[in-house]
């Protein structure tokens, strides 16, 4: 028995090697490459491969400690893997919670069956229920070809903000993470000179922003403008005393706010580029991909 024990160990190990390696370069792989695209054709199919290759040896594969030990790293990699793929869809924390859930029962329900299923047919399917799920929602990502919906923005600004929340199970906070972006289509509005006379707008004046305390701004017909220059002209005449008001101004564009990961909050700052695309799905299932640019 120790000497077949040697010839299963170098066996246990190279799968070992082979699914942490192939978790890493998932995880930093981009979601609409062929490298994520082919990964997880190729992590699926795995197991159904080692299933046949190993069926001779199933049963002392099994009985062998170091399988046992290897079987640990299992879950340790599906919660990865679960992160890497549930980032790419906007689930709530319950849709979340019950996709992450499903696995689990089903593993134990086919455990359940141990009567009713040989050894070797049970190990599969409960490899198979934790993949599933995430088999189908990662093909419905990278194997969408279908035109996404950009959106570009400038990252003006970023903030922490507490939201204290009150329930059945008493008083909780939640940290969220927020960048103030501003749309590329309103990203570098055009300056321009305004003309203001005293004796028609007489209740228009420059204002300082609290948010803005470096910059003036000038509010007209409840559009909100920055002033980057300034002319004043004296008026002395019959129709018209007072003073004309030249002003170079530029569109004021009012942030949108976004909620981000704690990791993307921590990489990403003031000046910063992103894109947003937004997929149809394969199957139907809208999901998003995120670029980034450092603006250095």
């Amino acid at each position: 028995m120790g000497k077949y024990n040697m010839q299963i160990i170098p066996k246990i190990i190279f799968s070992l090697i082979t699914r942490i390696f192939l978790c890493l370069v998932l995880l930093f792989s981009e979601p609409v490459s062929w490298q994520f695209r082919f990964l997880c054709v190729i992590i699926f199919c795995i197991p159904w491969i080692r299933f046949f290759i190993n069926d001779s040896d199933r049963k002392n594969i099994d009985q062998s400690i170091y399988y046992k030990l290897l079987s640990l790293t299992t879950p340790i990699l599906y919660i990865f893997i679960v992160w890497k793929i549930f980032e790419l869809y906007h689930f709530s924390l319950m849709t979340q919670l019950v996709l992450f859930s499903l696995p689990v029962i089903a593993g134990l329900f086919i455990e359940s069956k141990d009567k009713d299923l040989s050894s070797n047919t049970q190990h599969i399917l409960q490899t198979m229920s934790f993949y599933s799920i995430l088999f189908f929602l990662a093909v419905n990502a990278s194997f969408d070809f279908s035109k996404p919906l950009s959106k570009g923005y400038l990252i003006t600004d970023k903030a922490i903000y507490i939201e204290e929340k009150m329930d059945s199970d008493g008083y909780s906070e939640i940290t969220n993470y927020q960048f103030k972006t501003i749309p590329k289509e309103k990203m570098n509005p055009v300056p321009f000179w305004k003309q203001i006379s005293a004796a028609e707008h007489a209740d228009i004046y420059p204002k300082a922003d609290r948010y803005n305390p470096s910059k003036v701004f000038l509010n007209i017909q409840n559009k909100k403008y920055e002033i980057l220059a300034r002319k004043f002209k004296i008026i002395r005449d019959k129709n018209n005393d007072g003073y004309l008001r030249l002003y170079y101004l530029k569109e004021y564009t009012k942030p949108d706010v976004i909620n981000v990961s704690r990791k993307t909050y921590n990489q990403f700052g003031k000046g910063d580029y992103l894109d947003i695309e937004t997929y149809s799905g394969l199957f139907g299932l809208e999901w998003t991909y995120n670029h980034w640019k450092h603006n250095h």
